[in-house]
């Protein structure tokens, strides 16, 4: 791990790729910030990862689970114990009430861990008053807690640039209300920043997501998982990790204008932090895509809704580049994995990429609660077709069509 202090806060960047150097590198990125750790070990701590649509964690989109169980476990080692996961999906997921604890199995992971799990969506808020007249209410689960924990992701994003710790807090604001953080994306994502801080950011840099972010872009390695105790200094660190220019960050730019970071530090740390990739920038949005998202006509598109949510008008919507997520109301129904030890190679990805640290034998075998929870992640990561799931798809097909063969490459 290396360890880098600046004026504003410290990082800490780790590498990691299988499930355990993940747990290890998620000790030593909370060891080196012990000192933020609330002294009560009754504290309520609110683990809000980015949980942004139903798209599987290693298409870079979401949080990993092998993550998350790291950080609890590892908190739990250290005698806390009362634990929240929550966050608050998109507004295109909330509007379906697609429920992506469930499809991400977040759900089945908190209770095999114990941890309780809120839906901001539909938690109680607090009016706060950002910019260009947005007024959403944040969620009372992390405004109420004792110690806040942020787990982003590192995606590109095509209004916002980047995606990363300040973007996460999109996903505090309330149901629908977060369209409000679109009347002026960047200046209200800095600003909802300056009104609620985490006290700790674990950022989930695994597998990333660059390209068309984020719901359709393109899953890259990165391998690295990264801790700060400040947002603003967190990404600037970050646009740099992974060539992402501040220009192309609006919120960013926001954020040096208001001193949160200034020219002196970011050549401080273009100075002391090497680049690890140059990622691929977003597209420019099409005109039919900001058209499709003015406020101005926010009215018509809820009168043309029964149009515009049939399959096959998303469908030519989603080509045309005028949305990049396309939804299924119909959950998967996979029962159950078995896998066939005679297909297997030698790869043992499977073993790396099971967020409940099942042993190769038990892969497929052990299917019960208690040992497995049906991430798929074993599946997913399978070079061999040596893992076979039963059950319909269904909302499934469409990012196993788009990514099952890039993630069984990475």
């Amino acid at each position: 791990m290396q360890q880098y202090d600046f004026d504003r806060g410290r990082f800490c960047l780790a590498e990691a790729w299988t499930v355990g150097e993940i747990k290890a590198a998620v000790h030593e990125l909370i060891e080196a910030h012990a000192g933020r750790l609330p002294d009560s070990r009754d504290a309520r701590i609110v683990i809000k990862p980015n949980l942004n649509n139903d798209l599987v964690a290693l298409t870079g989109n979401c949080v990993d689970l092998r993550v998350l169980r790291a950080i609890i476990a590892d908190l739990r080692d250290r005698g806390y114990h009362d634990f929240t996961i929550a966050d608050g999906s998109n507004v295109g997921v909330e509007r379906r009430e697609i429920d992506t604890f469930k499809r991400l199995r977040v759900d089945r992971l908190a209770k095999r861990e114990g941890v309780r799990i809120v839906d901001l969506n539909h938690d109680d808020g607090h009016q706060v008053v950002l910019a260009a007249g947005a007024h959403p209410r944040v969620a009372r689960t992390v405004l109420d807690c004792d110690f806040l924990i942020s787990v982003p992701k590192v995606k590109t994003h095509v209004e916002a640039g980047l995606s990363c710790a300040m973007k996460n807090w999109v996903g505090i604001a309330r149901g629908q209300e977060k369209r409000h953080m679109h009347y002026d994306l960047g200046r209200n994502i800095f600003a909802i920043n300056e009104v609620v801080m985490p006290d700790l950011i674990i950022v989930d840099g695994l597998v990333g997501m660059e390209g068309n972010g984020p719901g359709d872009g393109e899953p890259f390695r990165l391998g690295r998982l990264m801790a700060c105790d400040n947002a603003f200094l967190n990404d600037a660190i970050v646009a740099h990790l992974v060539g992402m220019p501040i220009a192309r960050v609006p919120y960013l730019l926001h954020a040096r204008d208001a001193g949160h970071i200034d020219d002196a530090l970011l050549a401080d740390i273009q100075e002391r932090l090497p680049r690890i990739c140059e990622i691929k920038l977003p597209p420019p949005r099409t005109r039919l895509a900001e058209l499709a998202d003015s406020r101005r006509i926010f009215w018509l598109k809820k009168l043309a809704r029964p149009l515009t949510d049939r399959p096959e008008v998303l469908e030519a919507a989603y080509k045309l580049k005028i949305i990049q997520d396309v939804y299924s109301r119909e959950d998967d129904a996979v029962r159950t994995i078995s896998r066939q030890p005679d297909l297997c190679g030698e790869c043992r990805k499977c073993v790396d990429f099971c967020p409940t640290e099942l042993a190769l034998d038990d892969i497929g075998i052990k299917t019960d609660p208690e040992h497995c929870i049906g991430c798929l992640y074993c599946w997913w990561v399978c070079p061999e077709d040596a893992i076979e799931l039963h059950g319909p798809l269904n909302a499934m097909q469409r990012q196993v069509d788009r990514y099952k063969k890039v993630i069984e490459a990475l």
